[in-house]
């Protein structure tokens, strides 16, 4: 009898089953393990139809008589999102077959109607608390989705007939490997991630942060990166070579010195290590229980990390020093005035109606006479690769690498940045370049850094 009981718990495997479609998920692992029965799946259909006609009638103000399939089948996709999240509420998933077999299909979503306005309730109250203290960067990312994207999340999130929409798209990315979710649940979960990540980081300095995230990438403020990932990093690294956390400041001793910690460690050597210095760490800033549980869980992927440079030599790459690019010699620059709109559009018709690249490069020399509309010329006149390549011949190096500087040759990531048009001047600069002596290649990289437009 007692064995038979242990056969009968644990029918369904809640690793498998889908953080966003968790209700069809559990409908389907419970019918192949015959913990539901064919009469069972009829009646939660016909109940989720029941369901989907009371929604669609108030969707249509009291009309149920047509609408969009699409309108339809995103009405029914909500009231299953809603229906999963109570299910959600027990811990053993098994219960919640339980409630499937002995409860009404709209009773169990107005449960999960509840638990949605709850969950909206206490993401508003910790995202206005992330907003009154939001760390002060200069990366675009950072600002705009969490003062825009979300706030426009909970302007437009519908949860009576679109609960498990998410609209925004979230594009800072948070550093702790998440579930994937819809809806609010999404919401939250990623709301929780950039607050605790926000507030690690508010025990640093905005400027030391800055000139770490300058020595990862100069150009970091339209980058798509985390900033979370190489302060916590770099605070765990100066625990180990003992240098100033609270500057975050790694010197090459340093590095060297947690080098020869790793070297011939094994992972989990590694990563206890560097569980014990993030509990340093805790000690020293005083960390909330909650911040802790999110470092704890963000250890793995650093140890990962941090092992494997170190196991190739190239620490350095993972433990940044900190830039200071404001202390280089800076090099000054101007596109230029532009010429008038009607003067600009005749150059551009005639290179346009022009049929040999020696007459087009006459009309830039005679009436082009800014970067600024050298530039914008290139795309306007719709040249080919291969006449923008000829074209770039008549720049001089210091005029090539004002324009390597403004399209960021030398940051990969960026190149999404761009709208199409300027992808392409980007392309045949890679390629101009490219085909350049080693020396001028060098120089020109050397120059770009250097420069500094002047408005």
């Amino acid at each position: 009898m007692m064995n038979h009981e242990i056969d009968k718990t644990g029918v369904i495997d809640k690793e498998k089953l889908a953080g966003e479609s968790y209700f069809k998920s559990l409908l389907e692992q419970g019918y192949s393990k015959g913990a539901f029965l064919e009469g069972d799946i009829e009646r939660l259909q016909y109940e989720c139809l029941e369901l989907l006609a009371s929604k669609v009638k108030r969707f249509n103000s009291g009309d149920s008589s047509s609408i969009r399939v699409e309108n339809a089948q995103s009405i029914m996709d909500s009231n299953l999102f809603t229906i999963g999240l109570r299910l959600k509420f027990y811990q053993n998933p098994d219960d919640a077959v339980a409630a499937l077999k002995n409860e009404n299909i709209t009773e169990i979503y107005q449960k999960g109607r509840i638990r949605i306005d709850e969950m909206l309730s206490a993401s508003k109250k910790l995202y206005y608390n992330l907003l009154s203290r939001l760390v002060d960067t200069k990366n675009v990312f950072y600002r705009a989705t969490i003062v825009s994207g979300i706030k426009g999340f909970f302007k437009i999130y519908y949860p009576d007939f679109g609960a498990h929409e998410i609209h925004i798209t979230a594009d800072y990315p948070a550093f702790n490997p998440a579930p994937r979710l819809a809806g609010i649940e999404f919401i939250q979960v990623y709301l929780e991630a950039l607050f605790y990540e926000n507030q690690f980081c508010l025990n640093f300095d905005p400027d030391d942060i800055h000139h770490l995230l300058c020595g990862c990438e100069e150009n970091y403020q339209a980058l798509l990166m985390n900033i979370y990932e190489p302060v916590l990093t770099m605070s765990i690294g100066c625990i180990l070579a003992g240098t100033d956390v609270y500057k975050l400041d790694m010197t090459e001793d340093g590095i060297s010195y947690v080098n020869s910690l790793f070297t011939g460690k094994s992972k989990s050597d590694i990563l206890s290590i560097i569980q014990n210095a993030a509990s340093e760490l805790s000690k020293i800033f005083k960390f909330s229980l909650g911040l802790e549980r999110y470092i704890k869980n963000s250890l793995p992927l650093v140890s990962s990390k941090i092992g494997i440079a170190a196991r190739e030599n190239a620490l350095n790459h993972v433990l940044i020093t900190p830039a200071y690019p404001e202390q280089r010699p800076r090099l000054y620059f101007s596109f230029g005035t532009k010429i008038e709109n009607e003067q600009y559009r005749k150059a551009v018709n005639e290179m346009m109606q022009c049929r040999f690249l020696p007459d087009k490069i006459a009309i830039i020399h005679e009436q082009i006479h800014s970067l600024a509309d050298f530039k914008d010329v290139l795309l306007d006149a719709f040249l080919t690769h291969d006449e923008i390549m000829t074209v770039l011949h008549e720049l001089r190096l210091p005029e090539i690498a004002a324009l390597a500087k403004k399209y960021m040759l030398w940051n990969e990531l960026d190149a999404s940045m761009h709208r199409e048009q300027d992808r392409v001047l980007q392309s045949c600069l890679n390629d101009f370049i490219s085909a350049l002596p080693p020396d001028q290649q060098e120089l020109i990289k050397n120059t770009s850094e250097k420069l500094e437009e002047v408005l």
